[in-house]
């Protein structure tokens, strides 16, 4: 079966290469794209038209059923229950027992049946942002044990040494990545098989509740510490108190910085409170609100971060940040974005963008989860994986802030 899709790379310029260099990132690795996959391309830096050919796994079954929350169809609302076979490890694969997994906004788009998404096989088990246990290892794999704890590199890069940006490690920015969880079989199941070189051990001790969030924190991790450069006492603006946003901010933290989030109305009774109460100050603007270019009046701003996706957010972001100032958008947008850019040239503002992220950052979050220094139980709502349609509903309705989907019933 061929699926053809458009993927859009951001424009990464010599510099941030350098910047990944100098943190460690310059190493060739192997590659192995399994699971039957062949992935072409074909395009130019801005937009790649990728042939995605999925065929029959490697992997062998045990013959038994496995529960999995799998997308049933390119509609809307499409998601559903149901028994699958259970996998087994093919050459190079672990089969892993799903502790926890949460439901991300790509989730959500996907759940909605959004434009932008249509890469995204008609049926699929969803799922990216998850932890487990290594219940068996395929040939050639040999550095798990049973039991051990892990999680999973969502964004696969090809991880070819020709490949200027996996050899980097900009993996993230590969032309043929994928995301397993929209593109082959994800974590909202009982079990999953992923391949070897896409999984992380986790430390003893850590709880796989808060380990679910690895991933998010990962991309945060990258906006933050990568691209931002936010330094100890940089007065910082985080738009859009998503979990994206929050865990931005959390990050801008802990570098020092003061921050302040913003939010709509609608952020108000989950997103926005849940953000005063792990300590920050919020504003709220939009509709019925003064701009957020005269709120913040007389306020020297050193950096915002927009996770809103927002596009009038981005427009104000120029009129917000001081002279030398930098804005760092995390978010993707539905419409295309108009901004001046004689603002940003007689202001020098540096304007940045970030995508996703990689190993070093995942490493990062980790470390960062091992720690405590994520308010966890304020930021996730568990559901029993029975209950992920609920889930994605509550979602949808802006009801919860993290839904995480118990995926097992020793979890």
């Amino acid at each position: 079966m061929e699926i053809f899709f458009i993927c859009f790379l951001p424009i990464t310029c010599s510099r941030s290469l350098r910047r990944s260099l100098a943190r460690g990132r310059g190493q060739f690795l192997s590659f192995c794209l399994g699971s039957g996959s062949r992935v072409d391309c074909s395009g130019n830096c801005c937009g790649y038209r990728l042939r995605v050919d999925f065929e029959e796994s490697d992997s062998r079954h045990l013959g038994g059923n496995v529960k999995a929350l799998r997308r049933q169809a390119r509609e809307a609302r499409a998601v559903a229950l149901e028994e699958i076979e259970e996998p087994s490890p093919g050459p190079g694969q672990v089969l892993l027992q799903v502790q926890h997994c949460g439901v991300c906004g790509s989730d959500l788009h996907v759940y909605l049946n959004h434009k932008g998404y249509e890469s995204v096989l008609p049926q699929v088990t969803l799922g990216h942002e998850w932890a487990g246990i290594v219940v068996d290892c395929g040939d050639g794999v040999d550095r798990w044990q049973q039991g051990q704890a892990a999680t999973m590199i969502a964004l696969q890069g090809c991880l070819r040494t020709d490949c200027s940006y996996c050899s980097s490690g900009l993996t993230q920015l590969c032309p043929e990545r994928r995301v397993q969880g929209l593109h082959l079989d994800g974590g909202m199941a009982e079990r999953v098989v992923v391949d070897d070189h896409y999984l992380l051990p986790l430390p003893d001790g850590i709880d796989t509740t808060a380990a679910s969030l690895t991933e998010p924190l990962s991309v945060a991790d990258h906006c933050i510490h990568d691209c931002s450069e936010i330094e100890s006492g940089d007065r910082v603006v985080v738009c859009g108190p998503g979990v994206i946003g929050i865990l931005c901010a959390l990050m801008a933290r802990q570098r020092g910085a003061d921050v302040l989030i913003t939010g709509l109305d609608a952020d108000e009774p989950v997103r926005l409170s849940t953000a005063r109460r792990i300590g920050f100050e919020t504003v709220t603007v939009g509709a019925g609100h003064p701009a957020l270019t005269d709120q913040l009046e007389g306020q020297n701003i050193d950096v915002l971060v927009d996770a809103s996706g927002a596009s009038r957010v981005l427009e104000e972001a120029t009129r917000i940040v001081r002279p030398d100032g930098t804005i760092c958008v995390v978010a993707l947008y539905p419409e295309e974005v108009t901004l001046d850019f004689n603002v940003l040239v007689r202001n020098q503002v540096d304007l940045r963008t970030c995508y996703a992220s990689s190993r070093p950052n995942y490493e990062h979050a980790i470390d960062f989860l091992h720690r405590g220094e994520i308010p966890v139980e304020e930021i996730i709502r568990c559901y029993p994986l029975e209950d992920g349609v609920r889930a994605f509903e509550e979602a949808e309705r802006q009801e919860v802030l993290k839904p995480v989907l118990t995926c097992s019933t020793d979890a």
